[in-house]
């Protein structure tokens, strides 16, 4: 059994202060690029890259998990891991001078690797190794390199969502990434609607899930994988209900204004009163413009919506593996490695 008292010794604890203050110091919060440092990054596109700031929290749990199943029988420090982080620092200064910055920012994780065998050893590295590059997910990407992920999943969620909107009884057209619902303003996908956001945060939430519960590891891989499609299919919904909510809202402002409201005149006044405007017709066009604007919370609260849907798709698939997987050895006892599973005859 893990046991943190063996590595939150004082001694530990005051080496890892200072060589955690000065990674820290050089990478997240004085890690010049194109686009600022890492946390500059994170606080002004917080649509995209708000989850860095959790991912190194999760990265301890995840490591937690991983020590748990699998403890190191021994600590033992060695000046390898110096090696490892020379190693580090140089490729940083040869990526900075070639402007290769993504690759620059990924040195970040050879440091990290270094300063764990420099002070708790190789096994306790080995074990890991996982959460080590869990922390790659925090490193903002280069614009070229977002930019060229980001369009084909935006032309996937505006084709995927047209044909949904179409199958639900809305006239609706395509012209490129941009969706023209009948009766109401056109709705663009854009960078910010191309679900890459969702993607890294979603492949997050799937790798911290699979280290959550006691699994064989290919569970554990198929969860992770599983992730990517999940993220895909939630955000076309996400665009879907978006849209559809947005043409659903303009059109009764228009409906409000020729005074043959339908749905809008059951809600209450304190509601209405929540967006500005003289008459209730101006007030749900505040509505949908709150609905439309990627800054607002309640286009931001689509994107909540589809992480609380993530979890209860993981969490079906997790009960689908157990339908159709059983362990070799039922009596297996609760603190035992994870059991071989085979297939349910």
């Amino acid at each position: 059994m893990w046991d943190w008292n063996r590595v939150l010794t004082p001694r530990a604890v005051l080496l890892m202060i200072p060589v955690a203050a000065m990674v820290l110091w050089i990478y997240p919060y004085w890690c010049p690029g194109p686009r600022g440092d890492w946390e500059v990054v994170w606080r002004q596109d917080t649509a995209s890259w708000g989850h860095g700031y959790l991912i190194p929290f999760l990265a301890v749990l995840i490591a937690h998990f991983r020590l748990t199943e699998n403890p190191p029988t021994r600590l033992a420090p060695s000046a390898w891991g110096l090696v490892l982080i020379l190693a580090g620092l140089v490729l940083r200064i040869a990526f900075q001078t070639l402007m290769f910055h993504y690759a620059f920012y990924l040195t970040f994780l050879l440091v990290v690797g270094g300063v764990i065998w420099l002070l708790l050893g190789w096994q306790v590295l080995k074990t890991l190794i996982v959460p080590v590059l869990y922390l790659g997910m925090m490193i903002p990407w280069d614009q070229k390199y977002y930019e060229q992920v980001a369009l084909p999943l935006q032309t996937v969620a505006a084709v995927a969502a047209k044909n949904i909107l179409s199958m639900g009884g809305m006239v609706i057209g395509l012209e490129g990434n941009v969706l023209h619902p009948k009766g109401s303003p056109p709705v663009g996908v854009a960078g910010a609607c191309s679900g890459l956001h969702l993607l890294v945060t979603f492949v997050a939430l799937g790798v911290l899930m699979a280290y959550c519960y006691r699994r064989p590891f290919w569970e554990r891989v198929v969860m992770m994988v599983s992730s990517v499609p999940i993220a895909v299919l939630c955000n076309i919904l996400r665009v879907s209900l978006m849209t559809a909510s947005g043409h659903a809202v303009y059109l009764e402002a228009g409906a409000v204004g020729q005074g043959a409201p339908t749905w809008s005149a059951s809600l209450p006044d304190a509601f209405w009163n929540l967006f500005p405007g003289p008459d209730l017709a101006a007030r749900l066009l505040a509505f949908y413009e709150s609905i439309m604007n990627p800054a607002s919370f309640l286009h931001q609260s689509f994107g909540f919506a589809m992480l609380g849907l993530a979890f209860v798709l993981i969490w079906v698939e997790i009960k689908m593996i157990d339908m159709v997987f059983v362990d070799e050895d039922d009596a297996a006892t609760p603190g035992a490695r994870a059991p071989a599973r085979t297939a349910r005859r």
